[in-house]
């Protein structure tokens, strides 16, 4: 009996290091291949299909949002106003909310003129025109600061924790703020807005002609959609955002799309460098997304990893009907992006010890979760998936039988009453041989006096 749980707690042991495993929402950061050239300060890619953080470098960090700003802002404005084909007269008051300083941008928008509320949407988020932040603001609240309140709402609401709002135009502010981590949240969010997500992977837009204005279009900056430009272009990059300032730096959001695959790659924190040595500087932001978007759709692929037949564990089971052991398998297959190249060494499914149980009790079915396992990849801790019987076991009345017999048997209450009977045994004994030993020396001393001659008198 003792060489049979020997052998299966060695089964157990093989299989749980040899095992398959999952990769699901794991990184991608200890590629040095591609992680040691990359020269921004913060980025951060994330897959749209399933959630995957691929790559991520101080993506929680606060810094400057520049015109991401106004991204929130579109995003805001579309759902205040629901419907966009209504018209928008400007006026005075709308543009007296224009913050005419050095380096603003404007769509030379004049008093009298009518816009669409969704060409005002594109205008601002395309060439990040300051006039039509302002006309957004005061048609939405009324005024710059009831709109920086509702984008700071909607921020939160999204579940942006290091995003504070100050100003509807992005300009460097004491106290503004956002991650990378949060723009991805934000772009996540508005990319669900039919509206929002064609601007956003527009190439250009534009404004109609007006009694006061003719027709001008405006092209997008994002340069990685550009073939004229082979520092930055890539084929999947079908979206994006550039922009700048002093504190936030050289920034992009791009989504790309390929092969089935989609991801949103964050850039912030770069500059202009002459990384490849050819007397011209590069802007580091587009050329670090270029690389984690071209490593990514040359390396990774999204395949099945784990299968509901897959033996992970095996426990010991009691009072099974034809059964001593359970085999322990992934509750559902899984799918997740894994490396082209990965192998079953370095993929593990390892069940956690704290929630794994020494033996289980029949009856047993198919299906029931018996402990969780932890999910890793090239050492690295991924996800946590549920453990279930492989299949049904029956209970054995028998084998029940002798188990609780000799769980009785083996129990401290059925211990004791052993030690208090011994007791009782040795206690009797001892009178025994007290009493024996008492009477031996009576008759002893009987037989002394019987064998003294008698004293004469």
């Amino acid at each position: 009996m003792r060489m049979k749980k020997f052998f299966v707690v060695l089964l157990t042991v093989l299989i749980c290091v040899g095992c398959f495993s999952m990769f699901a929402g794991a990184d991608f950061n200890g590629q040095t291949d591609v992680t040691e050239k990359l020269v921004s300060d913060i980025y951060y890619m994330i897959s749209l299909d399933d959630g995957t953080v691929l790559f991520s470098r101080n993506e929680t960090k606060k810094t400057a949002p520049a015109a991401f700003v106004k991204l929130l802002g579109a995003i805001t404005a579309i759902e205040k106003w629901g419907s966009l084909d209504k018209e928008i007269e400007i006026t005075e008051e709308s543009l007296g909310l224009v913050e005419y300083t050095y380096g603003v941008r404007t769509v030379n928008l004049l008093v009298g003129e009518k816009y669409t509320k969704r060409q005002l949407i594109e205008a601002l988020m395309m060439y990040g025109a300051n006039d039509c932040a302002s006309v957004i603001a005061y048609s939405v609240s009324g005024s710059a600061e009831g709109f920086v309140q509702a984008m700071n709402e909607l921020a939160k609401k999204i579940g942006c924790s290091r995003t504070k709002i100050v100003n509807i135009t992005g300009f460097d502010a004491d106290g503004q703020c956002t991650s990378a981590q949060d723009v991805a949240l934000i772009l996540k969010y508005a990319l669900n807005s039919p509206v929002f997500s064609e601007t956003f992977s527009a190439s250009s837009i534009t404004l109609p002609s007006t009694s006061r204005n003719g027709e001008r279009t405006y092209n997008t900056e994002n340069r990685m959609t550009s073939a004229s430009y082979s520092d930055y272009y890539h084929s999947a990059v079908n979206g994006g955002k550039y922009t700048f300032s002093t504190k936030a730096g050289e920034c992009i959001a791009a989504s790309s799309s390929q092969d089935g695959y989609s991801y949103l790659t964050i850039v912030m924190r770069g500059s202009m460098k002459d990384i490849d040595r050819d007397g011209v500087n590069e802007n580091t932001a587009l050329t670090d997304a270029k690389a984690l978007i071209s490593w990514v759709y040359s390396n990774i692929r999204f395949r099945v990893i784990a299968t509901v037949n897959q033996t992970v564990a095996v426990v010991n089971v009691v009072a099974g009907k034809d059964a001593d052991t359970l085999r322990l398998v992934p509750e559902k297959e899984t799918s997740a992006l894994v490396p082209a190249k990965a192998t079953s060494n370095s993929v593990l499914i390892k069940p956690m010890p704290e929630t794994l149980p020494e033996q289980v009790k029949a009856p047993i079915s198919a299906g029931d979760v018996i402990c969780q396992a932890k999910v890793y990849y090239a050492d690295q801790e991924i996800t946590t998936i549920n453990l279930v019987a492989a299949n049904d076991v029956g209970l054995s009345l028998v084998r029940l039988f002798m188990t609780k017999l000799s769980n009785l048997l083996s129990s401290t209450f059925f211990i004791i009453l052993e030690v208090l009977a011994l007791l009782l045994v040795c206690s009797y004994l001892g009178l025994l041989l007290y009493h024996n030993m008492k009477r031996k020396k009576m008759r002893a001393q009987r037989a002394a006096q019987r064998s003294k001659p008698p004293v004469k008198k």
